[in-house]
């Protein structure tokens, strides 16, 4: 090997490890030029990371967004009594932050891409890309990149490849669901309703929700694939437009008004009993805990509502 080969060699494994500015995964967005393997004091800025670091059994000692994370019932939010609140993921505590001397500060482009610089000067920060861009990757994926990624770093892999083995394992359970139940190459779509408005809310195909039915075998009548739009609204009528429609709804409505009314009775989606609701009260991202909660929901109401094998998931 000639001493240019040799060069580029050691440049491109130079660009894999910890410490560089610039890293090789696409799940980083940006990092600091001083991080450091094994970080102890870990500072989590936003939902999915906190969830990313509960699942490989690492509590965070300060969390942006602590107290909209338990209200929302996230995956292992109990464990966070401990944690320091650092206001909101969107504007986060500094100040608090500072005097919590962290090792490393986790947060994601989507939210924290403009205190990148602000965030560095007080503590080594990683970003990870958090974002609608459409991909041939789904967020089941990424997320299970993501946390790969932050397990290599803190030294958890074992742990990280447990939760996503309990998550296939979900996954696959409700594939087999849902063709026993003949609802897969069905129309399957997720909403959120908006009861007061009379209208749904469809979500984008990077969404976690909208991955998790996808992998359900189903077929999304109302894809969103651009990148600048997470959510758009459809009409009650729209409903009416897809034959053999079935419909799962986020977050508990069973008895509000709105689907006791003529209107939605008359619904084809409603005589055929061929629409369900979800408990789950979040659903736009999560890691693979969440996904994994989502899953087995979904796998839930399918055999409730429309019937399925006889084998569960242990």
């Amino acid at each position: 090997m000639n001493l240019r080969a040799c060069f580029l060699t050691l440049l491109l494994a130079s660009l894999c490890l910890p410490g560089q500015g610039w890293a090789s995964e696409s799940v980083v967005f940006r990092q600091s030029e001083r991080l450091q393997g094994q970080p102890l004091r870990i500072v989590s800025l936003e939902d999915i990371t906190t969830e990313m670091l509960l699942s490989l059994g690492i509590v965070p000692v300060g969390v942006g967004g602590l107290e909209s994370y338990q209200s929302q019932g996230r995956p292992l939010g109990e464990r966070l009594e401990g944690s320091v609140s650092l206001g909101t993921s969107q504007q986060p505590n500094l100040e608090r932050l500072v005097r919590l001397e962290p090792d490393l500060v986790i947060g994601t482009s989507s939210l924290h891409s403009g205190l990148f610089e602000r965030l560095d000067s007080l503590a080594p920060t990683l970003l990870y890309r958090v974002a609608m861009t459409p991909s041939k990757r789904d967020a089941i994926e990424q997320g299970a990149d993501m946390l790969r990624h932050l397990a290599r770093l803190t030294g958890r892999e074992a742990k990280a490849e447990q939760v996503l083995s309990n998550l296939d394992r979900s996954i696959a359970e409700g594939r087999r669901v849902a063709r026993l139940a003949g609802v897969e190459g069905k129309p399957l779509a997720v909403l959120y309703p908006l009861p007061d408005q009379g209208l749904f809310i469809v979500s984008n195909e990077q969404t976690l929700v909208v991955s998790l039915a996808n992998r359900l075998g189903g077929s999304n009548p109302w894809p969103l694939r651009d990148g600048a739009t997470i959510h758009q609204r459809i009409e009650v009528h729209e409903l009416a437009r897809i034959p053999d429609l079935h419909l799962m709804f986020i977050g508990d409505f069973r008895g509000n008004a709105m689907f006791e009314s003529p209107l939605w009775r008359a619904l084809p989606v409603a005589r055929n009993h061929d629409a369900g609701f979800l408990p789950s009260r979040y659903w736009s991202f999560g890691g693979p805990l969440s996904a994994r909660i989502l899953m087995q929901q979904m796998t839930a109401l399918i055999r409730e509502q429309w019937g399925s094998g006889t084998l569960s998931e242990n």
